[in-house]
């Protein structure tokens, strides 16, 4: 079996706690059109590109396609607004990042969002000279759960899949590593964390603030 070397993190929901922010700012952009997500419904299409999350959302409550673009550009603005005045670290990111960096691994990240969300994280959380490749799946063919941003990551980082773990917290993430071939930690939402689902991951934990370097490599 290859020794694992690289750790690819998520971000949404993992190294910062943004999903609630992403969730009011599609409200707030959806009720322009009189409609509501519930929170329940929301979480399904967590870990999608904001295209494929509207395109579902657009389909699911009949609203005319043409209003895609302008309504992609509008919450992502609101996104990084409320990122920028209210986005907070998630727990144990640091120590996570500490445990794979001094045990040298390879760092990198993976995030659906695009470039101008993940700057705003990266730089609200100061967390510019953590990770050696940022990889977007914005202009990618695919994103999440196909496993492409994933392996672009891995390519960028000079790594073999196989020895790759990624760490995530959504379910279209944990699809998207397991097709990539790759190993993966999950760190559920609290309110999903009993579902039967991850039990496809290969490490759970409530928090990064678990995570122990002994357990990785038991996997």
């Amino acid at each position: 079996m290859m020794k694992l070397d690289t750790v690819i993190f998520d971000m949404d929901g993992l190294i910062i706690d943004s999903e609630p922010l992403w969730y009011e700012a599609a409200q707030e952009t959806l009720r322009l059109f009189n409609v509501s997500i519930s929170e329940d419904a929301y979480n399904t299409t967590t870990g999608l590109r904001t295209p494929e999350f509207l395109q579902h959302w657009f389909r699911v409550f009949g609203i005319d396609h043409q209003h895609l673009e302008k309504t992609e550009i509008d919450i992502l603005e609101r996104v990084v607004s409320k990122i920028n005045t209210k986005g907070n670290m998630m727990k144990g990111v640091e120590h996570a990042i500490n445990i794979f960096s001094n045990n040298g691994f390879k760092i990198g990240l993976a995030s659906s969002s695009p470039y101008s969300v993940i700057d705003a994280v990266i730089e609200k959380l100061n967390l510019k000279d953590q990770f050696s490749v940022i990889s977007s799946a914005e202009k990618l063919a695919y994103g999440k759960p196909h496993p492409q941003v994933f392996l672009e990551c891995a390519l960028l980082l000079n790594s073999d899949p196989a020895t790759c773990i990624c760490v995530e917290d959504s379910f279209n993430g944990l699809i998207a590593a397991k097709a990539a071939k790759m190993k993966c930690i999950v760190v559920p939402h609290p309110t999903q964390f009993e579902m039967e689902r991850w039990t496809i991951a290969d490490i759970k934990l409530s928090s990064l603030e678990d995570l122990d370097f002994s357990a990785i490599n038991n996997i």
